[in-house]
C-alpha cells in the first residue's frame, strides 16, 4: 500500500480517534465488533488491554477486565493507542537515504532491497573491522530481546538497552543488598516514604490505584520528599521540598537516629543482615543537625519522622522509586533506602517489601510443579566474550557491575569519537531515540557523523532515525503478535488486533529475516513467533489457547508473606505441602534466602568496597548537582506522554503540546522574569531555549521540565522544533558504581 492510499483509507479513523474517548466508545456500541485481548506498548509498563475492533479497524481500547489489578482502567497514553495506529506521520514503508545525513531526503524501498542492503553493509563492515565494530541499541523489552539475539549471532558484544538511562540503580542496589528484585506492598502499608516516585504522573495503573487508595485512607501516612509540588506531593499527608540531590543526607540522618536510639528491628538484623558495625561507622556523624544545611529540613523534623516510621514498622515502605537518576551519588542514595527498609524489619511482612510469588517461586515454595513455567528459547544466544567499548562486566572497568546485555549508553559517543578501545563503524538501533533520551546530545551528534552505516527500526522517523542510512518501519503493537511474558503469578501475551497497515513488519520478523539473509541463523530454533511461543510454553497448548483468548492467565493463590504466621497458616489450608516447612514461631524461615555473597542482607558490601574503596559503605561522594550554577534543572514524567515516545500522537499532542519550565514565582520576580518569558538555560554542555511557567510549587533554587520535547526531525510535524530537549544540558559522566545517567544538572538562566 502506498503512503497516500494508507492516509486516504485511515483518514476517517484518524479523525475519529481524535475525538474524545467517551464519544468514540458510544459511537460503536450498536455496531458489529469484536474484542482482542492484548498488551499495551504506549509505555514500558505493558498493561493488559482489550482492543475493540470493527471491520478490522481498531476503534477503542480499555483495560482487560480479566486482569483484576487493573480491570478496565487505562491511562491517557493507553487509550491513545488507536490514535498512534492511524497517525498519518507513522512510517509504513522502508526508507533509504538519498540526501546528506540528516537532510530528510529518502526514497521508498521494498523489504527485499532494504534488508539486502543492510545485510551487505553489515557483512562488509564485519569483514573489514570485525563484528565488534557495530553497536546495537534498543529500549528494554521484547525489541531488545530480538535485537540482542541478532547481535549475538552477528558476533558483536556491544549491546545496549535503556537501563543506564532509567532503572539501572534500583535493580543493581537490590541485587547487591538483597540478592535480587523485590516488590513494595503499597496496598497494605501504613506509612510510605516517597522520594519523588510520581506514580500519579509516570503512571503504573496497578500501583497508582493502590497508592491512591492508600493516600485517601485516614489511618495511613504518605510522606513525600521532592523539590517540586508534584501530583503525588499534592496527595501527601506531608510534603518536604528537599534540596535537589540531598536525599542521601536525609536518609543517612534517619539511619543515624534509629541506630543511636536502638530503634530498629534488632532480631531481624541479627538473623538476616551483615555489616551493622560498618553501617554504624558510616553514619556516626550524620546527625539530624548535620543534615540541616544540606537538605533544608530541620533536625526536629528528622527526629519526628524517624520516630513515626519506627512506630509504624513493619508496615512501612521506604520507596526506592523507578528512574532514580538524581545525582552521581545515586547508588548510595538507593543503598540507604534499601538499608532503611532492612532496619525496619519489613522484609516478607504484610505492608512491607517482599519477593515475587510468581509461578516458578510458588512451585519452589509448595515443593511441587503445580503452576506452568516457561522456557526461554533466547537462552542459546550468548554475548560474545569480546571486550566491550564501555567495559561493562569487565574487571578493572568503572562499569564492572553493569550487565553486558544492557551496557552504559553515555559511553557510546566518547568511544566512537576517541576510537578507544577500538573504532566503531556502524550502529543498529531499534525503538530508541538516543538523541532525546541520552545525555550530551551535541557529543552524540559528532559521534554519529563518524559512522559509515546506521540502521534504525521504529514506528516513527524520530531524531535518531532521521540520521540513519536505512530506516525499517516496525508494525505498531496493535498489528503484531509477541511472546509470553510473566505478570504477577501468571502470564500475559500481546495478540495482534488488526492487520498490518502499509508495508511494516514486527521486530521479531525483521531480525529473523535479516539473520536468514546473512546466514547467521543457526541458533534460531524457531521460524515464526507462534513457534517461539510454543517453545516458551513447552508445548502447553491450553496455556497458549487461553492467552490467545483472554490475553492474560493468572492463578488464584492466597497471599503469602514468609514472616507472617497467620497468613502462612491460611496458605497451608490450600497448600498443605508447606506444613512441614513451618517453623515453631509460624514463619517459613527455611524459604528465606538471599543470593548475595554472604547469603545475608548486606548493610556493608565487601565486593564493592574491594573494587571501589569507600563505596562499600554509605557515603556522600559527589552528591552535589548544582556544580556552581544558580539553579538545578530537574525533569520528570507527565501522565500525558511517555518519555520521548508519544508527543506527536495527535490526541496526546492536543492534550499537551509543549513543556514550559517551572520556576518559583518569587525567584522569577526577583530576577525580573514573567510568566511566558522565553529564556536560555545554559551550562558547560549546551544551551536550550525554553518558555517559563511561574509557580509557587517549586523551590527557589530548582527548575523543572517534562522530558521529551525539543525534536529537530521535520517528519514529526506536530512537535518539530517545539519545546526543548533537556538532554542537551546533561553531561556524559555517570553515577558511581551503577553508571546511571544523571538527569539533575546545574544551569543558569540567560535572557534571549
Amino acid at each position: 500500500m502506498k503512503r497516500r492510499d494508507f492516509l486516504k483509507s485511515s483518514a476517517f479513523l484518524g479523525s475519529l480517534a481524535c475525538i474524545k474517548p467517551v464519544l468514540s466508545a458510544n459511537a460503536f456500541t450498536n455496531g458489529d465488533r469484536k474484542s482482542v485481548f492484548s498488551v499495551c506498548e504506549m509505555c514500558s509498563t505493558r498493561c493488559p488491554i482489550e482492543v475493540s475492533v470493527k471491520d478490522n479497524k481498531g476503534v477503542f481500547i480499555n483495560g482487560n477486565p480479566k486482569f483484576s489489578a487493573n480491570k478496565t482502567s487505562v491511562c491517557a497514553r493507553g487509550g491513545a493507542g488507536i490514535n498512534q495506529l492511524y497517525d498519518k506521520n507513522r512510517l509504513i514503508k522502508p526508507l533509504i537515504r538519498v540526501g546528506k545525513r540528516g537532510e530528510n531526503k529518502w526514497r521508498e524501498a521494498s523489504w527485499d532491497e532494504a534488508l539486502n542492503l543492510v545485510a551487505t553493509k553489515l557483512n562488509e563492515i564485519k569483514e573489514k573491522h570485525g563484528a565488534k565494530s557495530v553497536i546495537f541499541t534498543s529500549k528494554a523489552g521484547e525489541s531488545h530481546t530480538h535485537m540482542s539475539n541478532f547481535a549475538c549471532a552477528y558476533g558483536s558484544p556491544n549491546i545496549f538497552s535503556h537501563y543506564s538511562s532509567c532503572p539501572i540503580t534500583y535493580n543493581m542496589v537490590l541485587e547487591h543488598t538483597y540478592g535480587g528484585g523485590l516488590s513494595r506492598d503499597f496496598a497494605n502499608a501504613k506509612y510510605i516514604v516517597n522520594f519523588g516516585h510520581n506514580l500519579f504522573e509516570g503512571i503504573v495503573i496497578s500501583d497508582a490505584k493502590k497508592l491512591a487508595k492508600f493516600a485517601a485512607s485516614s489511618d495511613t501516612k504518605l510522606l513525600v520528599l521532592e523539590p517540586r509540588f508534584s501530583v503525588v506531593a499534592a496527595k501527601a499527608d506531608e510534603w518536604l521540598p528537599i534540596k535537589p540531590g540531598t536525599d542521601v543526607a536525609f536518609l543517612m540522618a534517619l539511619i543515624h537516629v534509629w541506630l543511636r536510639d536502638e530503634k530498629y528491628d534488632k532480631d531481624f538484623v541479627k538473623e538476616y543482615c551483615i555489616g551493622l558495625d560498618e553501617l554504624k561507622a558510616s553514619v556516626k556523624d550524620t546527625s539530624p543537625k548535620w543534615q540541616e544545611n544540606i537538605t533544608g529540613i530541620s533536625a526536629k523534623t528528622i527526629e519526628r519522622i524517624a520516630d513515626e516510621i519506627y512506630k509504624a514498622a513493619p508496615k512501612v515502605v521506604i520507596d526506592w522509586g523507578h528512574k532514580t537518576t538524581t545525582t552521581h551519588a545515586e547508588y548510595q542514595r538507593t543503598r540507604a533506602i534499601a538499608i532503611a527498609n532492612a532496619l525496619m524489619g519489613n522484609y516478607e511482612k504484610k505492608g512491607g517489601i517482599h519477593t515475587s510469588k510468581n509461578a516458578s517461586n510458588l512451585n519452589k515454595i509448595i515443593g511441587e510443579n503445580i503452576f506452568p513455567t516457561l522456557d526461554n528459547p533466547s537462552n542459546v544466544f550468548k554475548v560474545p566474550n569480546t571486550p566491550r567499548i564501555d567495559g561493562a562486566g569487565e574487571e578493572g572497568s568503572k562499569n564492572y557491575f553493569v550487565s553486558r546485555k544492557h551496557g552504559v549508553l553515555m559511553d557510546i559517543a566518547p568511544a566512537i569519537l576517541s576510537e578507544k578501545p577500538y573504532p566503531i563503524k556502524a550502529w543498529v538501533n531499534t525503538r530508541f531515540n538516543h538523541l532525546v533520551n541520552v545525555a550530551n546530545v551535541n557529543e552524540s551528534l559528532k559521534a554519529i557523523e563518524k559512522l559509515d552505516f546506521i540502521v534504525s527500526i521504529d514506528v516513527y522517523l524520530n531524531d535518531f532515525s532521521n540520521l540513519a542510512d536505512v530506516v525499517l518501519p516496525e508494525s505498531s503493537y496493535l498489528e503484531r503478535d509477541e511472546s509470553i511474558l510473566g505478570v504477577g503469578n501468571g502470564y500475559y501475551m500481546r495478540n495482534k488486533a488488526v492487520e498490518v497497515i502499509g508495508d511494516t513488519k514486527s521486530g521479531f520478523d525483521i531480525f529473523k529475516e535479516l539473520a536468514s539473509i546473512m546466514k547467521i541463523d543457526e541458533l534460531y530454533t524457531y521460524k515464526t513467533i507462534d513457534e517461539y511461543r510454543m517453545q516458551q510454553a513447552k508445548g502447553n497448548v491450553d496455556l497458549l489457547a487461553n492467552l490467545k483468548k483472554d490475553g492474560v492467565v493468572t492463578y488464584k493463590v492466597p497471599s503469602l508473606y514468609l514472616r507472617e504466621p497467620k497468613i502462612i497458616k491460611e496458605f497451608a489450608k490450600t497448600y498443605p505441602q508447606i506444613k512441614d516447612k513451618i517453623d515453631s514461631n509460624g514463619e517459613l524461615s527455611s524459604l528465606i534466602s538471599f543470593k548475595t555473597p554472604s547469603k545475608k542482607i548486606e548493610l556493608f558490601i565487601e565486593k564493592v568496597e574491594k573494587l571501589f574503596p569507600a563505596h562499600g559503605s554509605l557515603n556522600m561522594v559527589d552528591y552535589d548537582v548544582f556544580n556552581g550554577h544558580e539553579f538545578c534543572l530537574t525533569s520528570g514524567k507527565t501522565p500525558i506522554h511517555t518519555n520521548a515516545h508519544t508527543q506527536n500522537i495527535p490526541i496526546l499532542n492536543e492534550l499537551m503540546s509543549e513543556s514550559p519550565v517551572w520556576i518559583n514565582e518569587s525567584k522569577a520576580k526577583e530576577l525580573g522574569l514573567k510568566d511566558g518569558d522565553i529564556v536560555y538555560l545554559e551550562n558547560e554542555f549546551g544551551k536550550i531555549q525554553v518558555k517559563l511557567m511561574l509557580t509557587q510549587g517549586i523551590r527557589p533554587d530548582t527548575l523543572f521540565i517534562y522530558h521529551g520535547f525539543g525534536r529537530v526531525t521535520p517528519a514529526l510535524k506536530n512537535i518539530h522544533e517545539v519545546g526543548a530537549n533537556d538532554s542537551i544540558l546533561l553531561g556524559s559522566k555517570s553515577g558511581h558504581i551503577c553508571s546511571t545517567m544523571v538527569t539533575n544538572i546545574g544551569v543558569d538562566i540567560k535572557r534571549v
